[in-house]
Formats: structure tokens, sequence, C-alpha cells
């Protein structure tokens, strides 16, 4: 009797385990889930497709030691992108200089406009009351992460005269975003400003994040979902008469204007999720896209 006993507890006890296992799988299934990190998603920007103040010609996609070049000229010449490349080099997330590109083009000939409230400008040998009169646009990109359907790295705007003297330069740190896998346009979620040797606080527009750890895939990082409200650190100020400052986020005006003309038919072709020379070099994103690409660039980075 005492056997039985035994046994009739001990399959009790057993029964009951397994009923706790059972009634605790659900959660530990959800807890295991849960630990995953899920591919970041946001919502498309609306996009526009804005008049073009200056119509772009002469669309190009430049890309290896021609361009490295450039940018590590750039750098001993311009506080901002020696800033700008410093501030990874600093969080140990170097750039990848050698992989840059850059797209340039022509704008129309035409007036141009007084600039009055447009981006960070590195003005060169200016006064505050000329107008800035450039023709020749160039778009550099220096990636510091590069994965599918997301960019981080320095943004390089120059923009030259016609003799090829430089007459403005807007450099700013940026994470570009593809949110659509089935169609190639782009959004920028954020973008911080570089200037007087200086970069600057994150731009706070709706849709912008400001507190991205950069060089980190923004899947794997934890910040808050709040994406509007204004820049409490304050760190937009005026400064002095040999530059601009606004807190317009550029590069995303600009990408939102280049895909907003380009349309889906345009930029549907290049079977890639990827923001590099190979996918805007093809023939069919710069048929369709290229020259709206640089048109866009006179009336949001320069204006």
């Amino acid at each position: 009797m005492k056997s039985f006993s035994r046994r009739t507890a001990g399959l009790l006890v057993l029964l009951a385990a397994l009923s706790l296992s059972i009634s605790s799988f659900p959660y530990a299934a959800a807890t295991a889930q849960s630990g995953k990190s899920p591919k970041f998603q946001i919502k498309p920007q609306q996009r526009t497709k804005p008049p073009l103040r200056r119509a772009g010609s002469g669309y190009n996609v430049k890309k290896g030691a021609e361009i490295a070049a450039k940018v590590k000229k750039l750098r001993g010449s311009s506080r901002e992108v020696q800033a700008a490349l410093k501030l990874f080099e600093d969080k140990k997330r170097p750039p990848k200089v050698d992989s840059s590109f850059a797209l340039t083009g022509k704008l129309s000939q035409q007036a141009a406009s007084l600039v009055g409230i447009g981006p960070t400008i590195e003005r060169v040998s200016f006064t505050q009351s000329s107008a800035i009169v450039g023709t020749d646009v160039e778009l550099i990109f220096v990636p510091v992460l590069s994965d599918d359907m997301e960019w981080q790295g320095t943004v390089i705007s120059n923009l030259y005269d016609s003799s090829g003297a430089s007459v403005g330069q807007y450099v700013a740190e940026s994470v570009l975003i593809m949110p659509d896998p089935n169609l190639y346009a782009w959004d920028e979620v954020f973008e911080a400003p570089v200037y007087g040797g200086m970069v600057q606080s994150p731009i706070a527009e709706p849709g912008m994040y400001i507190n991205v750890d950069l060089g980190v895939p923004l899947s794997q990082q934890q910040f808050s979902r709040d994406l509007s409200g204004p820049d409490r650190t304050g760190a937009i100020r005026a400064v002095g008469t040999s530059s601009f400052q606004s807190g317009r986020a550029v590069i995303r005006a600009w990408a939102n204007c280049a895909f907003g003309w380009c349309g889906g038919a345009g930029i549907s072709c290049t079977g890639t999720d990827f923001w590099s020379a190979a996918e805007l070099g093809s023939s069919c994103f710069a048929s369709g896209c290229g020259n709206y690409a640089i048109g866009c660039v006179w009336g949001t980075i320069w204006q």
C-alpha cells in the first residue's frame, strides 16, 4: 500500500510539473520571439514633386580611386569633412573611404537667387551679400554602414561655378533607409549638419530620429519611437557672417524631391536594396531619375 501511495504521489508530481511546463510554453516562446531583433520598419514618407527651379543634366556616377582621393583631399582642406569623418573614427567605426562614390551633373544656366536661409554653407571668399551662382553639382557619399535597405555615413555636397572654383559646401551625417522592399526609393531618417568644424545636434523634423547611435544598424538600437517635436538640445543656432544655417533637413528634402520625380517606373529596375554606385549608376536609374536628382539639388540643398 505504501509503495502504491508513493507511486501515486510521484505520478501526481510529474503531472503537475508537465502541466506547469505546458502552461508556460507560450510565454517562453513569446519571450524568445521578442528577444529577436526584427528588421527596422518605418512608413515611407509622403513624397512631393516640387517644380524644379533649375534643370539638371549630365548625370554621372563616379567611384573608385578618384573619389577616395577626393575625400582624402577634402579632409585636409575642410574642417567640416574632417569633423564628420572623425566622429565615426572616435566611435571605432571608421568610414569606408575607398567605397565612396559621387553623383555629379550640371545645373541649367539661369539667374541664381540670393541665399537667405539655406543650409550650412562654407562660403569661399564671398561676402554675405553676394549671391551664390553655381553650375556644377557634386554629392559624395562616404559609407560607414551599407546594409540591405539601410545606409549610414557622411554626405558631402559641393557646388562649383563654371570655372571649377568651389562656391559652397554642405556636410552632414546621414541615415538613409528604403522603407518599401518593392520600390527602390530612399528616405532619410537622420541628419546632423556639420559647420564650424563641429558636428551639430541632429535636425528634428516629423519623421526624423534624433538619438541614433551612428554606425550601428537601426534594428539593433533601442530608442524612442517619438519622431516629432522640437530639438530640445538647442544646438541649431545662428553662426557667423561667413555661413548660413537652417533647421531644415536638406538631404532628406533632396531625396524626397529626387525620388518624387522618378516615380515607380523610373526606379523599379535596379533589382537591389542597396544605396551604392552600382545601383545609382545603372542605365535604367540614370535614364529615369538621374537628371532629376541633379535638378533637385538646387531647390533643396542649395537655395
